[in-house]
């Protein structure tokens, strides 16, 4: 008994320690913020791809990039002076980790006036169990709900408002079939499928 708690907690170590080191490596900075031009720089700690997106107060795509080769960093320098005054969003991803940047621009000036941090959580399943590890950087209220194939809810519950949310989710009372687990806040949905035999 006593080797298999050893385990099961060596298996939880782990990996929350691998979403740990999986995230919090994208940083995103305005540099400069000349009138003619604003200087992005962005970094990680790898190589990865970079997905860059601004979108305007109504949901409008204004720009979209994704780099061809892997970089760890990059640097970029945008006009924001044609710009309509009014409030924007600058948002990077990579991998399973986003930054994005609520700006408020008024005569081309550019202030950041908000930053959300989010990584994806991870879903390890074992079985009917369903082991969930969440870092939750905006220390925003998460819930959990789990429907059934035709979306009716199952259950919800709370997970807290912690930096480091693990849980384990039993599903073994549920019939065979497909399910899915939304883990919710405020501004994400983030879904994952589970197949139980």
């Amino acid at each position: 008994m006593k080797t298999t708690k050893t385990i099961f907690l060596v298996m939880i170590a782990t990996l929350a320690a691998s979403v740990a080191m999986a995230s919090g490596n994208l940083k995103v900075n305005l540099a400069s913020n000349d009138i003619e031009a604003a200087l992005v720089e962005i970094s990680n700690t790898k190589m990865v791809n970079y997905e860059i997106e601004l979108i305007d107060e109504v949901g409008n795509q204004l720009y979209s990039m994704e780099t061809e080769a892997p970089r760890s960093e990059l640097k970029k320098r945008y006009d924001f002076s044609n710009l309509e005054d009014g409030t924007y969003w600058y948002s990077v991803k990579i991998d399973k980790e986003e930054v994005t940047k609520r700006l408020a621009i008024e005569n081309g000036n550019v202030e950041v006036t908000d930053i959300r941090k989010s990584v994806e959580p991870s879903f390890l399943q074992d079985g009917d169990m369903i082991k969930l590890s969440f870092l939750n950087f905006e220390n925003e209220n998460i819930s959990i709900f789990v429907y059934d194939e035709n979306n009716e809810l199952l259950t919800e519950a709370d997970l807290g408002k912690d930096f480091a949310i693990h849980k384990g989710i039993n599903l073994a009372d549920l019939n065979p079939g497909t399910y899915a687990l939304v883990l919710a806040n405020d501004y994400e949905v983030f879904e994952h499928i589970v197949e139980l035999d």
